[in-house]
Formats: structure tokens, C-alpha cells, sequence
């Protein structure tokens, strides 16, 4: 069983205005990563949102009754990364072989992106699974049970970052080549780019779960 987390609970401080809402050529960021993520093989998908994050259901389209999907809210997140995480990590089935940390603010995410990274996984469930773009490290992260404890203690506002360094001898990076788009949004620069069919690789937290 492969469970994936996402984190979608931060404050969008450099946005000015909650950017998982803004529409990208018709849906809004956040619904869509959580469709990949739906029509992913993931077992069960957990969503992590702020204390407004039932605003989220209004969104059309929004997949609120979908099984496999469990959503829970994050009272703190002007703590960081880390305490969505932690809210993440605490619903996550004690059966599950592995946990894939997905961003909510990375919109060219596709299920095919997240199925190679599980198959990846499967292959050998000890190791930690990133993608690579060109030989640079990226998200969404997949953690094996083993690590889930070091999962739960992190802090601040770095998510699993820390725990890939500590890990480097477990890592196992997929190339994505031009593949995948991994562009987050964090500002009004960035949500231009994506409107233009720019790509903003390299712009992203190499390694971060945020």
C-alpha cells in the first residue's frame, strides 16, 4: 500500500491571496494535483489544508466524494511545512509500505509522473524515490515505512528535505528527462509563466516537501 500526502496548507505569503484557489486554464492549483493524484495508483490519498480549507469543496469540480481520499485540516501553518506534514503522517495507515509527498502548488503534476515513481517504489520499497529533471533531484518524494518516524519529527519549514540529506545511500532518482514539468507557483511571476506555456523549471525547492 502507497499512500500519498498532500501538503497543501501554506500560507501563499509571497502570492498575497491563497494561490491554490487561482484558476490555471480553468482549475484552480489545487484541484489540479489532487486529480494526478486521484487518478494515480496511489491507495488512498490524504489532503492537508488550512484551518479555511473547507472553502475547498465550493471549488467546481472538487472530488468530495471520492474514497480514497481523506482530508484533514492543519490548525498551525504558519509552522511551517512540517506541521503538515506531521498532520499527514499521523492519519497514514500503520499498513502502508511507503509515503509520497506531493506538493499542491506544482499544476503539470500528472498521474503518469506519479505511477512511475510507485512502480519505481515497488521495485524495492526500502529506498527513498525521487524524479530528476536532467539530474536535478525534485518532488514529489516517496519515503519508505522505515523512515516514517523521521518523517514526524521534522520542524520548521523544510518538510522531508531533511530527511533525502540524511538518506542520501537510500535515494533513488527517476529520470524524467522533458517529461515532466515540475514549475511550482509561489508568485505572480510564476502564475504568469504557466499562463503563457512558459516553463518555470528551475525554479523550484530542490528536494523540499512543501
Amino acid at each position: 500500500m502507497i499512500q500519498g500526502i498532500i501538503l497543501a496548507a501554506g500560507l501563499s505569503t509571497r502570492m498575497g491571496r491563497p494561490k491554490l484557489l487561482i484558476s490555471l486554464h480553468g482549475s484552480p492549483l489545487l484541484t489540479r494535483v489532487l486529480q494526478a493524484a486521484l487518478e494515480s495508483t496511489l491507495d488512498r490519498v490524504i489532503l492537508v489544508s488550512g484551518p479555511a480549507g473547507a472553502v475547498l469543496t465550493d471549488i467546481p469540480g472538487f472530488p468530495t466524494m471520492e474514497s480514497r481520499l481523506h482530508k484533514l485540516s492543519n490548525p498551525h501553518p504558519e509552522m511551517g511545512m512540517s506541521s503538515s506534514l506531521q498532520a499527514g503522517m499521523a492519519a497514514i495507515d500503520p499498513k502502508s509500505l511507503g509515503v509520497m509527498v506531493i506538493l499542491a502548488d506544482q499544476p503539470w503534476l500528472t498521474h503518469k509522473v506519479i505511477d512511475e515513481l510507485v512502480a519505481a517504489f515497488m521495485r524495492d520499497a526500502s529506498r527513498i524515490v525521487a524524479p530528476a529533471i536532467n539530474g536535478r533531484r525534485t518532488t514529489p518524494v516517496v519515503f519508505p515505512a522505515g523512515l516514517f518516524g523521521k518523517l514526524m519529527t521534522q520542524s520548521g519549514d523544510v518538510g522531508g528535505r531533511n530527511v533525502v540529506i540524511q538518506n542520501l545511500d537510500k535515494v533513488v532518482q527517476i529520470e524524467m528527462g522533458s517529461y515532466y514539468d515540475d514549475a511550482d507557483i509561489d508568485t505572480l511571476e510564476d502564475l504568469k509563466r504557466a499562463e503563457n506555456g512558459t516553463s518555470g523549471r528551475g525554479t523550484t525547492y530542490v528536494c523540499e516537501t512543501k
